[in-house]
């Protein structure tokens, strides 16, 4: 059951459409256990319970590389074991200590973007 999802941006822009679209098909879906939030988005993961979110999807602006490892940080707390991570950057993060705490379910690259699904382990589950 998805409980929350947050639109974990920083920068300006597409921010404002993207939690609108969100909640639009949340009301859509009658989603009423899904609860979209838009701001800083390691400042609203730091802001949930520990192992509170399913999901969670990261994409702060190429820019701004200092953001990606607290926000990998901050959703690892705030991720049920078994919850998943999107992250997109201009580079791979596979491998990479800041994500030790995931299992890397997939990367994918398009043009210079590299799209990224962690999974938050299981407390049975090992990491390779």
């Amino acid at each position: 059951e998805l409980q929350r999802l947050l639109p974990a941006r920083s920068g300006q822009g597409c921010g404002a459409r993207l939690a609108a679209a969100l909640r639009q098909h949340q009301q859509r879906l009658s989603a009423s256990a899904v609860q979209v939030l838009r701001g800083d988005g390691v400042a609203a993961l730091h802001g949930q319970p520990a192992g509170s979110l399913d999901v969670v999807f990261l994409d702060p602006p190429f820019a701004a590389a200092s953001l990606y490892a607290p926000a990998l940080a901050a959703a690892a707390k705030a991720l049920r074991p078994g919850g998943f991570v999107y992250l997109e950057a201009d580079a791979s993060w596979q491998g990479r200590p800041e994500a030790a705490l995931f299992t890397l379910r997939r990367h994918l690259k398009a043009g210079a973007v590299h799209t990224h699904l962690f999974c938050k382990p299981l407390p049975t589950e090992e990491k390779p």
